[in-house]
């Protein structure tokens, strides 16, 4: 006596991501929070290469 089993029915796709103007605007904001990082280091490290060249000149 054979087992008869029912085929597989193909389960529907769960998309992880969100509709894609959320993935736009969740991208645009992370871009600018990076460029603001960004900005705010090179300040930062300008500010101190600064700091380093006066006191070494004076």
């Amino acid at each position: 006596m054979s087992a008869k089993t029912a085929p597989k029915k193909p389960k529907p796709k769960k998309s992880r991501t969100g509709p894609p103007l959320v993935q736009a605007a969740s991208a645009i904001s992370i871009a600018k929070q990076n460029l603001i990082n960004m900005v705010v280091m090179s300040t930062v490290s300008g500010a101190v290469l600064l700091g380093l060249l006066a006191v070494k000149h004076f």
